[in-house]
């Protein structure tokens, strides 16, 4: 849990605080200009939702409570004909185990793009939008079009909605790389470009990794469903069946190692249950459907070099201090600068105490 002691006295004052500082860094996100690391936005997110799970108690615009995306550019805006609503979020595995209740699970790989729905009538790709807000997203069928990994015309006569993510492979994110930090930003950028020719030579590439409507025949199976989609021209996300009996850490690495193989960027693990009319009576939250739960992770430590200490002034007026060190690249982006936040990570980092009447 990250040091709460600078936002306030109460705990419901933490509450808001908290509540506050993640709509406003998924908003700097969402406009394509990040302030934090995913891993800090995520450490904030559990505190924030132990919090809250200890008092029984949430503010209506939680993030924990609600998808916190926004329509921010020109483009039309649409609604959408399902709910895209976020996913449970844990850093533990037991959790996972916990969550499974014993039934068999899909596994499969959590995509670190932006979001996409496409929609196809008599075979024919009719629409193309993003998650926005989970309700109302952006119409991109534009770009959609020049994507070639998205079918124009599919052999398939029946409506099919088609759930996915848009991002730039690593492979292709590397012709980039020198004026984009960050493959996922670059992405959510380019597929909200105006003109499709523009968008064309970004070299995105849509991944799949739900069947909303159609193969209905193809009886209860989230997965089966998902696999006929090879056959209609989709790429799909790496995935696999899973047993209660599985071990979770070798499904992790099975299910990472061949993320990387094909050079998708991804942030984490997806736990979902085969059963889709089991899936669907657990119901949902305005935040998440019931039926999955995300188990995030991140990279090893890098290493690289204090070079100073800094001090920044929050609206409340508490001083913040910040460590600067010679940059490093963490899955793409260039870190330079970390807010320290938790005492003891200065005290390692520094080797004494601060705030102790030492001069730093």
């Amino acid at each position: 849990m990250i040091d709460t002691s600078y936002m306030g006295d109460s705990t419901y004052e933490r509450i808001r605080y908290m509540t506050d500082k993640l709509n406003y860094w998924t908003k700097k996100y969402d406009e394509g200009n990040p302030e934090v690391s995913d891993k800090e936005w995520d450490d904030m997110y559990f505190t924030l939702l132990e919090f809250e799970t200890m008092m029984d108690f949430a503010y209506e615009d939680s993030p924990t409570r609600k998808v916190n995306y926004q329509v921010v550019n020109q483009l039309d805006k649409v609604k959408h004909n399902h709910k895209m609503l976020s996913l449970e979020k844990t850093k533990s595995l037991d959790n996972v185990v916990a969550f499974s209740n014993n039934r068999r699970m899909a596994a499969m790989a959590k995509v670190d793009g932006l979001t996409c729905s496409l929609r196809y009538i008599n075979g024919k790709l009719v629409s193309a939008e993003t998650r926005g807000d989970g309700i109302v997203g952006e119409d991109i069928l534009h770009n959609a079009l020049v994507i070639p990994s998205i079918p124009h015309r599919i052999n398939y006569e029946k409506e099919l909605i088609v759930d996915g993510e848009i991002v730039c492979l690593t492979k292709d994110f590397h012709d980039f790389k020198k004026e984009y930090k960050n493959s996922r930003n670059f992405a959510a950028g380019s597929i909200r470009l105006l003109n499709s020719k523009e968008c064309e030579k970004r070299k995105l590439t849509f991944i799949a990794w739900e069947v909303i409507k159609g193969f209905e025949n193809n009886a209860n199976s989230f997965l089966n469903r998902l696999y006929k989609l090879p056959d209609l021209g989709f790429k799909i996300v790496p995935c696999d069946s899973i047993t209660p009996e599985q071990n979770l850490e070798e499904v992790v690495q099975v299910i990472t190692s061949l993320s990387y193989a094909e050079s998708i960027p991804i942030d984490g693990i997806v736990f979902k249950f085969n059963d889709i009319a089991y899936g669907k009576s657990l119901g949902e939250t305005s935040h998440h459907f019931k039926n999955a739960i995300a188990y995030k992770f991140y990279d090893e430590a890098y290493e690289t070099k204090l070079r100073n200490l800094d001090w920044t002034m929050g609206r409340t007026g508490i001083l913040t201090p910040v460590a600067v060190f010679d940059p490093v690249e963490i899955d793409g982006s260039v870190v330079e600068r970390a807010s320290l936040h938790n005492l003891d990570i200065m005290e390692k980092i520094l080797g004494t105490k601060p705030f102790k009447g030492q001069k730093i």
